[in-house]
């Protein structure tokens, strides 16, 4: 008897741990969407929808980008905005709000934490150097890969292409060529 109340105090501390640790985050099995609790987010999404073009915000130890990503078929624009800590610079510390809004309207929000390059299926690497040769030499390419779609644009200096990767609406890598 004493060794099963021993067993479920073992079980009960294991599960209070795991719970409360970092884990349940990067399951998403306690991962709320953060414009719930930092408003900006929100604010941003609409700024850059209406003006359709990124925008950056500084607010205490916070730095938001917000970036306008594509627009699809139906005339919904798809938004990410990062929000970075100061002193951190790992993707691991950003806070990535993904937005679909059509027609004014919020119609989905999704976080994330960005794969980045390395983390990528393998597969898709080979599509994505294609995009960016593509968007080399007509500014702009686009390209879908088992739900991914990789849109690769070039910036304002000659040769500089920024490719976003996307899973649905979620931003899972962002990268600079």
């Amino acid at each position: 008897m004493q060794m099963m109340n021993k067993l479920r105090v073992k079980i009960f501390i294991f599960l209070i741990v795991f719970f409360s640790s970092n884990l349940t985050y990067a399951f998403g099995i306690l991962n709320p969407p953060y414009n719930q609790s930092d408003t900006n987010f929100n604010k941003l999404a609409m700024r850059v929808y209406n003006s359709n073009s990124p925008y950056t915000f500084s607010s205490g130890a916070y730095t938001y980008n917000a970036i306008p990503i594509t627009t699809t078929l139906s005339d919904c624009k798809l938004i990410s905005i990062i929000r970075r800590t100061q002193g951190f610079s790992e993707p691991r510390y950003w806070a990535v709000e993904n937005y679909k809004i059509c027609t004014g309207n919020i119609s989905e929000v999704e976080n994330t934490n960005m794969a980045g390059w390395d983390n990528l299926p393998r597969g898709i690497k080979p599509i994505i150097n294609n995009t960016i040769v593509q968007a080399r030499q007509f500014g702009k390419a686009s390209a879908n890969y088992y739900g991914y779609r990789i849109i690769a644009k070039t910036g304002v200096y000659v040769g500089t292409v920024f490719v976003y990767v996307l899973n649905g609406i979620k931003l899972e890598a962002m990268m600079r060529f």
